[in-house]
């Protein structure tokens, strides 16, 4: 049941407070006068002043509720609207607003109105007064005068803002359908057209404005009569021809009416009757006339052409986007396999995004957001705002709002321990992916917090699609994180990663990019490098382990199986004897053992002598000598640390242990290994002091320049040949202090985060 409370019977009775027009009158005689008194400002204004520039939109008041409430707070209130009803909405919340429309007077020059009305609107700003000025639209599409005021209250040490409304464009886009992307849109005023020669592009959509007042440079108020319509015709004729279509279009203002979307061609424009349609408040939509063919050298550019193929000319001036051809059916077909994606962010209710919706409505919180950024936060915060949106909130910078208000997830402590298990120990992630993800019903948004805010998991190599810039990471899980950054082989000096952004300073070239997933599921990067925009993807991983990661002698069934490297200094690969001779097929590797030859060995079968691959001189990074490190030689005839025996030494297979040491390294328990990328030993564990204390211990067998050569002139793994150099060049560099182990840790990262995710993808997530 309906009452006079209900939307139904609202606005049946006048308004309490509504101006008459002697009133109106009388204010505006004593503003003029005032104006006219006033002297030129000089200087730094005594009062400074706010201005701010208004749209009510197409639409009859077509406010949103921030601009209400702007009008309603202003001191003073000016409009220049084109619809009654939006002026009764104004006057109605303001009696004492001014209409600015009593400047125009018919065959007064319009550029003398607006110069007035930009002068009345700035007269109280000038007092230091806050000022709301309404136009119809939006206020800075064809409206002079906004700017005008804008420009001068800015310029004369004034706050002078603009907030955008709902031009004829946006509603002409909407009513016709016009996509201005597709293929681009030129839009001139119908009289500067003419004026000044515009040259038009008959592969765009054309918009003309104001068409219905060509030439006409006064105001009048009883209507024009299109006197210059033929002069404006006559020069479309010569691009478009007389055939060609021409949309008189004129938005729809009130709810329940529609907008006046009328068809003609060039010719029929010049019947008197048709042109009696044309009215001051019509634009003109011309669809486009030609296509524009693909320019085959700016596609290679772009990486969009590859070698042997062609430009496939266009079928017509406007793509085709309501088809069903096979690429919008194989779209259709997605939808039987559909899940909602595990990288979708569902927007919680956040404090973070409710103090954003407060901004937007509260005028004093907005006055005192911009004063004192952290005391405003303090003074509206509710307890659950946390710390963290509390510091992002009182940047007052866009992302760190974007941030706040997103939500700043902290996984428990026990979740967040657990979480980096998993994502540093593959073996971890793979019992998830068998057990399930059910009992951790945070794990989503425990990840989504991880990946946000630790760097390790983005651990990879990056390059964008023409192989022209390449970025190489390289994150650690250790508190404080101890990342390494390199850009085109150059390491960044500091990075920092927060947020889901990787930065860093301008002392090294600058670069800020976005960490996300691709819909392949690839891992990229996303922003600027210096002032270049970027694109990167990871370099994918072979699915199956590198035949590195086999070295070592196994026996089965009788058979004598090696896989080492060839001699260090040559060309760089991994080669796989069967009972000493070279296997003539490929290797098959599985998760507990391979296939080569058509003998099947088992991980497990791996024998007890020490890979000869691995004896060598490796150079140890020491905590206790940063920047020295130490010198252990691992050979058959024993086990040395800088020139000095080491004792009780147990080495088998690829596990070395020994007890008694010089005091740097009293003790040692190490595992063996080799590089993927150098095919050079390398050596990782913990180390213990001659008094107990325990470290970890790195180590590496350096790689020669001739070595590092042969490896950059034969990139494998599918990584092209500029990444390729400069990640062998990384490796042969590090090599020298202890090794980077950057396979390693490009793998884990790699392998694990796409299990974690897989499995949340199995479990519905």
């Amino acid at each position: 049941m309906r009452t006079d409370r209900t939307p139904a019977h609202r606005y049946t009775r006048p308004f309490d407070r509504f101006p008459t027009r002697s009133e109106h009158e009388a204010r505006w005689t004593a503003l003029s006068r005032a104006i006219a008194a006033a002297a030129p400002p000089t200087g730094d204004p005594a009062h400074k002043g706010e201005l701010t520039v208004l749209g009510s939109g197409i639409e009859a008041a077509g406010f949103t509720r921030a601009d209400e409430r702007l009008i309603r707070e202003a001191d003073h209130v000016f409009h220049c609207v084109a619809d009654p009803a939006t002026a009764v909405r104004i006057n109605a919340w303001r009696p004492d607003a001014y209409d600015l429309s009593v400047l125009y007077d018919d065959a007064k020059d319009r550029y003398l109105t607006y110069v007035q009305m930009s002068e009345a609107v700035l007269h109280f700003v000038r007092a230091g007064h806050r000022v709301a000025a309404v136009f119809y639209g939006h206020p800075g599409i064809f409206v002079l005068s906004s700017h005008r005021a804008v420009r001068i209250a800015r310029r004369e040490g004034h706050t002078a803002v603009m907030r955008p409304g709902i031009s004829a464009l946006d509603v002409l886009c909407a009513d016709l359908g016009v996509d201005p992307s597709s293929p681009g849109m030129q839009t001139f005023e119908a009289s500067d057209l003419l004026i000044r020669d515009r040259r038009i592009d008959p592969g765009l959509h054309l918009v003309l404005w104001q068409v219905g007042i060509v030439g006409e440079l006064d105001y009048q108020r009883a209507g024009f009569t299109n006197r210059h319509m033929p002069v404006l015709l006559d020069r479309l004729e010569e691009v478009y021809g007389p055939d060609h279509t021409v949309v008189n279009y004129i938005g729809a203002r009130y709810r329940g009416l529609d907008p006046v979307t009328a068809h003609h061609t060039v010719a029929a424009l010049r019947d008197p009757a048709v042109q009696r349609t044309v009215t001051s408040a019509s634009t003109w939509y011309l669809p486009p006339a030609v296509a524009a063919p693909a320019d085959p050298r700016a596609l290679e550019l772009l990486g969009l052409l590859r070698p042997g193929q062609s430009v496939v000319p266009p079928e017509g001036p406007l793509r085709v986007i309501d088809a069903y051809g096979p690429r919008e059916r194989a779209a259709l077909d997605g939808f039987a396999a559909f899940r909602v994606p595990a990288g979708f962010h569902w927007q919680e209710d956040t404090p973070g995004a409710r103090f954003v919706l407060a901004l937007g409505e509260d005028s004093a919180l907005r006055e005192h957001y911009a004063r004192e950024p952290a005391a405003a936060v303090a003074d509206w915060a509710p307890p659950e705002l946390g710390t963290a949106e509390r510091a992002l909130l009182a940047r007052r910078e866009d992302l760190a709002v974007q941030a706040a208000a997103k939500g700043v997830h902290r996984p428990a402590p026990d979740s967040a321990r657990r979480l980096r298990t998993l994502l540093t120990r593959k073996s971890r992630a793979r019992e998830l992916l068998r057990d399930g993800a059910a009992d951790w019903p945070t794990l989503r948004r425990d990840l989504d917090a991880v990946l946000a805010g630790a760097l390790y998991p983005w651990t990879g190599l990056y390059g964008t699609p023409d192989d022209g810039l390449s970025l190489y990471v390289l994150g650690r899980a250790t508190s404080p994180p101890r990342h390494r950054v390199y850009v085109d082989g150059w390491r960044i000096t500091a990075p920092r990663y927060e947020h889901g952004v990787l930065h860093w300073r301008a002392a090294d070239g600058g670069g800020e990019l976005r960490t996300e997933f691709g819909r392949d599921g690839r891992r990229r990067l996303i922003g600027t490098v210096g002032r270049r925009e970027v694109r990167l993807a990871e370099y994918l991983l072979p699915e199956l382990p590198p035949l590195a990661d086999l070295v070592g002698g196994y026996r089965s069934g009788g058979v004598r199986v090696d896989v080492e490297p060839g001699a260090l200094g040559s060309a760089p690969r991994v080669r796989v004897t069967v009972d000493g001779e070279p296997a003539t097929a490929a290797v098959v590797i599985g998760p507990s053992g391979f296939d080569v030859d058509g003998v099947t060995v088992p991980f497990a079968r791996a024998v007890e002598d020490v890979p000869a691959c691995l004896y060598g001189e490796y150079r140890l990074r020491l905590p206790s000598r940063p920047g020295g490190g130490a010198e252990l030689r691992v050979a058959k005839d024993g086990v040395t640390v800088d020139g000095k025996p080491v004792e009780h030494v147990e080495l088998t297979g690829r596990h070395l242990r020994w007890q008694r040491g010089p005091d740097l390294l009293a003790r040692a328990d190490l595992s063996l290994l080799l590089d993927p990328i150098t095919l050079h030993p390398m050596l990782h564990g913990t180390g213990r002091a001659a008094d107990g204390s325990a470290f970890p211990l790195l180590g590496m067998v350096p790689v020669s320049d001739e070595a590092a050569q042969h490896l950059a002139e034969r990139p494998r793994f599918g990584i092209p040949a500029a990444p390729w150099a400069q990640l062998t060049a990384l490796a042969a560099g590090a090599s020298h202090d202890g090794g980077l182990f950057w396979w390693h840790g490009w793998e884990q990262s790699a392998d694990a985060l796409r299990t974690v995710q897989r499995a949340l993808w199995e479990d519905g997530r």
